[in-house]
């Protein structure tokens, strides 16, 4: 199995990328500095990425982090628009290199609502605009940069079980000081009481701190990042469960699988089994076809005054 990283064109050194497709069984791929927003316009599709399993419908959007192993397998009549953002291209991307977003139609809170629906409404635009050329890299500069503060904003990972839009900056600067650490340094040991002496912290209020964020616990966290790892080895490589266990931090084998499968919902085999058995379908089955520009700005363009005239009337 071949896991593909497709090559994204850029035009006119925008940092992003928009396609409009019919999607039918894709390869396993992954982005290596792009954030992908899946947008279902007509139809519906299946998302499996990393840990999450989702089925989207028409009008529904869900945001995949760079780096994660992906698929999507569409209904005979969905229309995808797929965005790619490359956050490589932002000033921040040595702080969003960290960042884990959810942008998710099936999990949001009512106080996340008019900014989902901004983030639809703005790549929707940028779509439009990046299809018909008929703006430079420039006039779209403030649109992304709207874009990026949103996801950042309401959408990372630290704001997954919030309930309001308050979010305290000492706290999100926390979070992702911790997570930065735990991805850097998975393979090693890694403690409550280490992580907390270098939060300054004591271990029982660190250990509090973690609970109240979407890992719910501080080896739900650690866990979490080194099965993120090694599900990367386990699709990309022919290395053993019990190799990929000890490269990835744990301590034995069994620990391992107790931890993917309450994270991932299936064993490693069922997981490399999944995408394996994904591979060959997407070999054999229809794959996707893309819509020229002319006929994606027009599909767009349709969508985009459906989707006003839906909001302005309360649908």
């Amino acid at each position: 199995m071949i896991i593909q990283e497709p090559k994204i064109k850029y035009r006119k050194n925008m940092p992003f990328e928009a396609e409009l497709c019919r999607i039918g069984r894709q390869y396993p791929h992954r982005h290596s500095t792009e954030l992908e927003l899946v947008y279902c316009l007509e139809g519906s599709l299946h998302l499996i990425a990393a840990d999450q399993d989702y089925t989207l419908t028409t009008g529904q959007i869900h945001s995949i982090d760079f780096m994660d192993i992906h698929y999507l397998n569409g209904s005979k009549d969905n229309l995808t628009l797929v965005f790619h953002l490359d956050l490589s291209m932002l000033p921040e991307w040595d702080e969003l290199q960290y960042v884990y977003y959810a942008c998710e139609s099936n999990h949001f809170y009512p106080y996340q609502q008019q900014a989902l629906d901004k983030v639809k409404d703005i790549i929707l635009s940028l779509s439009y605009i990046y299809l018909t050329g008929n703006k430079s890299k420039n006039d779209c500069s403030v649109a992304v940069r709207n874009l990026a503060d949103l996801l950042l904003q309401y959408f990372n990972w630290f704001n997954y079980e919030n309930q309001d839009e308050y979010m305290n900056q000492d706290l999100y600067d926390r979070f992702t000081r911790v997570l930065e650490y735990i991805i850097n340094n998975y393979k090693e040991k890694i403690t409550v009481s280490q992580l907390a002496s270098r939060e300054h912290m004591n271990r029982n209020y660190f250990s509090q701190f973690v609970s109240k964020t979407v890992f719910s616990s501080f080896s739900n966290m650690v866990n979490y990042i080194r099965c993120y790892n090694a599900e990367i080895l386990l699709l990309t490589t022919e290395k053993s469960i019990s190799d990929i266990s000890f490269e990835c931090g744990f301590s034995d084998p069994k620990y391992f699988y107790s931890a993917f499968k309450s994270l991932w919902h299936m064993t490693p085999n069922e997981d490399r089994e999944r995408y394996s058995k994904q591979f060959a379908d997407a070999k054999a089955g229809k794959s996707s076809t893309t819509l020229s520009d002319s006929a994606a700005a027009v599909k767009i363009k349709d969508f985009i005054t459906t989707w006003h005239i839906a909001k302005c009337l309360g649908d």
